[in-house]
């Protein structure tokens, strides 16, 4: 610890964040930073200064702003391409029948009042697995190209510190994922994100893209639970086992992310060539090729999809010409911009799909 940590008094936040390895709060006319424990580090560097311009360094709103903004920052990119499917899914799949074993799903106003809960469990898993992530040094190299706004690459918080945060949130998340019920889930999400990230999973093609399928279904799995009430008592919990429909469907959706996720790798391919064990789909196989194989698969599950839960026409077309449209913008449109663009269409798209068992349900 620097000697300033022992010699000013902190704020009961800044003690708190004086854990992950940062020091004391200093407040002058420039720009607020927090000073480095590493005193072989360049004070001046990136990676040793977390910047504060929101409020001045030394209140405890001050600190309060700055986790808020490094939590948020870890996390906003994926909220709504990521854990905001994964609500779908479990919101649209609990109101059908057939996806459970107890006689009646639940009614939508029971469903609507655990949505707190399922995107609180959603959010602080998708932090636990960023966190996870973006620490690698791998990731901070790819991260400097593809997303310099990161926390680490932009200098917000060192990778040390992250590690000390993910120290921190594990235990609190086991406990919340056994408050509502999940807490098997919460398990499982810790293990893929251990082998994925620091067992190096992501490094081997079939390894990594096995890894992402399963992780999908376990968190879409775990907002299904929390949809049906499983956290609200061990009777309740007994009636509202997922039928194997509703894994058959976890399944399909898993399928449906593990054969069409490539998308996302084709805009991120300067970055993933700095990383020397990335084998995504475009650098394995090539760019126009991994175009061809996503114009098929995307649309291939538009239609599996409604086929396997019986859509209405007025739902299931549009659907499927959603999905024609990204297949053509992948094929015609072929630069940053527009691979970014075909990607949050493809995230759009997915949450349409996900939502087929609402439709089915609320067709009945």
């Amino acid at each position: 610890m620097s000697t300033a940590l022992h010699n000013k008094p902190l704020p009961a936040l800044g003690r708190l964040w004086s854990m992950f390895g940062t020091g004391s709060w200093h407040q002058d006319t420039s720009t607020p930073k927090l000073k480095s424990d590493d005193d072989d580090v360049d004070s001046r560097s990136p990676e040793s200064t977390i910047q504060m311009p929101l409020l001045p360094a030394g209140s405890l709103m001050g600190n309060i702003s700055a986790m808020v903004r490094i939590i948020w920052t870890f996390t906003k990119n994926d909220l709504f391409t990521f854990s905001l499917q994964c609500v779908m899914f479990g919101v649209a799949l609990s109101l059908v029948k057939d996806a459970r074993t107890a006689p009646e799903p639940p009614t939508l106003s029971q469903v609507l009042s655990r949505l707190p809960c399922s995107c609180l469990f959603q959010f602080v898993s998708q932090l636990l697995v960023n966190l996870d992530n973006q620490r690698e040094p791998d990731s901070v190299i790819e991260d400097r190209i593809n997303k310099p706004w990161r926390p680490i690459p932009s200098g917000m918080i060192t990778s040390d510190q992250a590690r000390r945060l993910l120290l921190c949130l594990v235990p609190l998340y086991l406990a919340l994922g056994y408050a509502l019920g999940v807490w098997n889930i919460a398990l499982l999400i810790i293990i893929a994100s251990f082998i994925y990230n620091d067992l190096g999973g992501h490094g081997e093609p079939w390894v990594r893209d096995i890894v992402l399928g399963f992780s999908y279904i376990i968190f879409q799995t775990g907002s299904l639970r929390i949809a049906l009430g499983s956290g609200e008592s061990h009777a309740q919990m007994a009636a509202n086992f997922i039928s194997p429909k509703g894994y058959a469907w976890a399944a399909m959706t898993g399928a449906l992310v593990v054969t069409t996720i490539p998308i996302q790798d084709i805009k991120d391919q300067e970055g993933d060539r700095q990383r020397a064990n990335r084998k995504t789909m475009p650098l394995v196989i090539g760019d126009a090729a991994t175009r061809y194989y996503l114009a098929v698969t995307i649309p291939f599950w538009s239609v599996v999809g409604t086929v396997f839960w019986g859509t209405p026409a007025w739902y299931a077309v549009p659907l499927m010409a959603y999905g024609l449209y990204i297949a053509w913008r992948l094929l015609a449109k072929r630069n940053s911009v527009d691979d970014e663009m075909s990607w949050r269409n493809w995230t759009r798209w997915q949450l349409l799909a996900y939502a087929l068992p609402a439709v089915r349900a609320l067709t009945e």
